[in-house]
């Protein structure tokens, strides 16, 4: 309970430094770099957080995979620049994830306003998917921005382990 009241106050505030900023870019190339800015402020913390937690985790992993996973972390919700996302959008996603999955699957299927937030949430990682390719991401990271939710692979497995943290 108090990890969501801590996570709305940061919604409402988010706060990134430069050096965050700067730490971040040095892990993207350009092309990548270009995605990850486009990101809101919370997306860019979110992202940077995740990408940390994977540092943190030591997980072994040989260089090319680490790579992949860490630029995979910093853009995996790229695909939420396409859309304005509004606060009450994120606050409901969240609560309708501990709704029963049918809940979900009726409400998304409605022509309600409360439809838009669970198009996003189900839709974001296709797009993300599609804008690394057009920025030119190898096929794993475009993998693994595609199935940060429902992985298939190990590194799905851990870049959702560590997004579920943050």
């Amino acid at each position: 309970m108090f990890y969501r009241v801590h996570q709305f106050i940061c919604a409402i505030f988010p706060h990134i430094d430069p050096s965050d900023i700067n730490w971040a870019l040095n892990h993207l190339s350009p092309k990548a770099s270009e995605l990850f800015l486009q990101q809101s402020q919370l997306e860019q913390r979110h992202a940077i957080d995740v990408a940390k937690s994977i540092i943190k985790a030591k997980h072994p992993l040989t260089f090319y995979d680490f790579q992949n996973l860490i630029t995979a972390a910093l853009l995996h919700d790229c695909g939420k620049s396409i859309v304005f996302i509004r606060l009450w959008h994120r606050v409901f996603i969240v609560l309708m994830q501990k709704m029963p999955p049918f809940l979900w699957s009726r409400v998304e299927r409605s022509h309600s306003i409360f439809a838009f937030p669970l198009k996003i949430d189900a839709r974001h990682a296709l797009w993300g998917r599609y804008l690394a390719k057009k920025a030119g991401m190898n096929s794993v990271i475009c993998l693994l921005i595609h199935e940060h939710h429902t992985p298939t692979t190990d590194l799905g497995r851990i870049l959702k382990q560590e997004d579920n943290k943050h």
